[in-house]
Order: structure tokens, then sequence, then C-alpha cells
């Protein structure tokens, strides 16, 4: 295996361990923290609506 398709499923890796973070800390009524950028919850907090995807 090459350096860059390790690096490519460690990159993927954590983003999948994040999704699941965002999903549960969600179903426990926390607010998800904006890693990159406001979180769905910051921006209501802001009163204003999410930018859709």
């Amino acid at each position: 295996m090459s350096n860059g398709l390790i690096l490519l499923f460690l990159i993927q890796h954590q983003i999948h361990h994040r999704g699941q973070m965002t999903v549960l800390m969600r179903q426990a009524g926390l607010i998800v923290p904006g890693l990159y950028g406001p979180s769905k919850e910051e921006w209501a907090q802001i009163g204003m609506e999410a930018p859709k995807m």
C-alpha cells in the first residue's frame, strides 16, 4: 500500500467517526460544536437558518 492510500483511508476514517459523533451528540440533546464553520445548532443560536447542502 502506498503512503497516499494509507493517508486517504485515515482521513476517511476520521470523517466517518466525526459524523457518528455528530449524530450521537444530537440524539443526546447536546450542542454540536462547529469544527469547519458553524453547526446547525450554532446557526440557530444566532437566529439564522443553516445553508442548504
